[in-house]
């Protein structure tokens, strides 16, 4: 049997990604370094409050521990404080203690033979090495070293004081002490591995320990047998709450909102201490400040009334409803346009930017001064002024000379035999189960789909003439008239592309967006320097030049994306342009498991798999878990040009229905 090591052993570098803590903790060290080492018998250890090891060994791993010390004795000593009883509390070495218990058991060694090696330190100093002691060993349980950190900080000791005498960074304390605060239930949970440490900071967004256990049942309700997203938690506990990266909130400023009885929650666990605040709260504060300042500009500069908002007015649907933008044309004086050509003629012999600048400062200097003349006090008090934040939050947006539009009368209702949607008559297409899939997805893929509808109408001038011609019929004949009278044509085309590619599963990688974005990029390179002075240039385009530009406008403001109201899906516009480009969508987008199958339920699977003809693999993925079956499902109909047909317009003749030739072996392999 070997004797005991009369001084610690060097602890190895660990190759762990977990660093151990260096032992920080001077008088510990010190009070080791001189207390004698001494054998004492196994009747004499007892077990003590300070163990910092809170989820004991394995009864195979006190077996191991056993062998290894019936073959070499007790290497390390143990680490002890003489209680006044006589005996000494094991504060450091609880498993060797077990293990010996079990030696005696066996009768190797007797309860009073001096056989276990032990080091006395002062109790004060217990907890410190009891701590550091077990992580030298091995690295201790998450839950271990949060109720470790808890327990000194309820004796009053600072993150900082924590830190300092375990080795570890401040902010890693910070964290511990917030995983700290979590409910007893689920600090057992995160003992039995039961909760993972990535789902306990999510949870720990949560202060009140009743709401974080609301949080977590709820959530492993709905998961059934799976493990609940980190993501899942954290919206379930953000919500109605913002982030305070957000513009509102910045032009809010946390200053107000905290005065306005708002607390910020933080999230310690990011690197950017992300943090959330009350978004009814910072939305009342941001109108309120947007009011003030509305109602001083108002009194300052004499218009007719006042409007504060978060947005600005837009001069489409449905603002061009309610508000018109009626700033005036600038009227220059003779001078003034003979200064403005010779600003002009300047700008364009400018060889540096300064220059350029400085000139492009004088042109817009003239144009506020000829619009300024026309603000008089009586156009002022006849219009309003709009008061909201800008992009970014960073300041105030004006919006001078609004006007407010008079309410039309809305168009007659439809009857009932196609329904109606604010008196627009809508046909539903029949045996389209689209309120059956989940809201998001449809809204998603509706994008994917409309922007499949623009690939195709910027190839195409001929049609994206006749449906802007359509347009036009619809504005000029049935009344829907919008904007100013001094313009002599009046339409406006919002580019909607780059917000569908955004909502669009595919995102930049799909084939619709990218067509659409190199087609930008070609003719944006074709038009001339000074294209947006007027329209005179086209005039010298041939026709096709002009009806390509056009077509690729046209397409650009396509929209089809489809809302749910009350359980009920819009029907898609999309149906019409689509049958007169004769579009298949499956050229655009292809279904898979990732960005359809896994979206739907298990029996939607199936019955889309039915549908396509293939329905003995129907009934086999019905065997397979959700994801499995989302894989199956995305490989049966890969090469089939399959689309789910409440994406597609009714078609004029029906395919007939494919023969079920899965019931093979090649098909159940699949399902093993």
């Amino acid at each position: 049997m070997a004797g005991a090591n009369t001084k610690a052993k060097p602890v190895n570098k660990s190759t762990r990604s977990r660093k151990v803590p260096a032992v920080a903790n001077a008088s510990l060290e010190a009070a080791l370094a001189n207390s004698p080492l001494e054998m004492v018998a196994f009747a004499d250890l007892t077990d003590t409050e300070y163990n910092a090891r809170i989820i004991p060994h394995t009864p195979e791993e006190i077996a191991g521990l056993a062998a290894t010390i019936r073959a070499v004795g007790i290497l390390q000593n143990l680490i002890v404080i003489n209680l006044p009883d006589g005996r000494r509390g094991v504060v450091g070495g609880r498993g060797r203690m077990t293990a010996t218990a079990l030696l005696v058991q066996e009768g190797f060694i007797t309860a009073d033979q001096p056989f276990v090696p032990v080091k006395a330190i002062p109790e004060a100093l217990a907890k410190d090495a009891s701590y550091i002691e077990n992580m030298k060993r091995r690295a201790m349980h998450p839950a271990e070293q949060l109720i470790n950190f808890r327990n000194r900080a309820e004796e009053g000791q600072s993150p900082a004081q924590i830190a300092d005498q375990l080795g570890y960074p401040v902010r890693h304390v910070e964290r511990c002490l917030r995983l700290a605060n979590l409910a007893p239930e689920l600090i057992q949970e995160l003992a039995k591995d039961a909760i993972t440490l990535e789902q306990c900071q999510a949870l720990s967004l949560e202060t009140d320990q009743s709401r974080q256990v609301e949080v977590w049942s709820a959530a492993k309700q709905y998961y059934g047998n799976g493990a609940p997203q980190v993501n899942y938690l954290r919206n379930q506990i953000l919500s109605g709450e913002l982030a305070t990266a957000t513009p509102i909130f910045r032009f809010v400023g946390q200053e107000a909102y905290e005065a306005g009885g708002g607390t910020v929650r933080r999230d310690l666990f990011s690197e950017d201490e992300d943090g959330w605040a009350d978004s009814q709260l910072v939305s009342r504060i941001a109108q309120d400040k947007l009011e003030r300042e509305a109602q001083r500009l108002q009194q300052e500069e004499g218009w007719g009334w006042s409007l504060a908002r978060l947005e600005p007015v837009r001069n489409y649907y449905p603002d061009n409803k309610s508000w018109r933008l009626a700033m005036p044309e600038p009227e220059y004086t003779s001078a003034e346009r003979l200064r403005i050509d010779a600003l002009d003629a300047a700008l364009e012999a400018s060889e540096t930017y300064d220059d350029e600048n400085a000139l492009q400062q004088e042109l817009e200097d003239l144009e506020a001064a000829a619009v300024s003349r026309l603000l008089t006090p009586e156009f002022r008090a006849g219009l309003g002024i709009v008061v909201s934040m800008s992009r970014d939050g960073s300041e105030f947006f004006i919006q001078r000379a609004v006007d407010k539009v008079e309410d039309k009368p809305q168009a007659r209702p439809q009857d009932d035999k196609g329904g109606s949607d604010n008196g627009v008559a809508t046909i539903r297409q029949p045996g389209i189960r689209v309120d059956d899939f989940p809201a998001t997805l449809v809204s998603a893929l509706s994008a994917e789909r409309s922007l499949a509808v623009q690939a195709a109408l910027a190839a195409s001038p001929k049609v994206a003439l006749a449906l802007l011609t359509w347009t036009f019929c619809r504005e000029i004949f049935e009344g829907e008239w919008c904007g100013r009278a001094q313009e002599p044509l009046r339409i406006h085309l919002h580019r909607q592309t780059g917000i569908l590619k955004a909502e669009a599963p595919s995102g930049h990688i799909g084939t619709a967006w990218r067509e659409m974005d190199a087609r930008h990029n070609a003719l944006q390179a074709t038009l001339p320097v000074k294209w947006k002075k007027d329209f005179t240039w086209l005039l010298e385009w041939p026709d096709e030049q002009v009806q390509a530009l056009l077509a690729f406008c046209v397409a650009s403001a396509v929209d089809g994306k489809q809302k749910r109201t009350n359980g009920r899906t819009d029907s898609s516009p999309l149906e019409i342009p689509e049958a007169a480009l004769d579009i298949d969508l499956y050229d655009w987008w292809q279904p898979t498991a990732e960005n359809y199958f896994s979206k739907i339920t298990k029996d939607q699977i199936s019955e889309a798999v039915h549908d396509a003809g293939f329905s003995g693999r129907a009934r086999d993925l019905m065997k397979l878990k959700k994801a499995d079956a989302a894989e199956l499902a995305e490989a049966t109909l890969a090469d089939t040009r399959w689309v789910p047909d409440w994406m597609t317009r009714p078609q004029a003749t029906k395919a007939e229905d494919r023969t079920d030739t899965t019931d093979t072996a090649t098909d159940t392999a699949h399902a093993a």
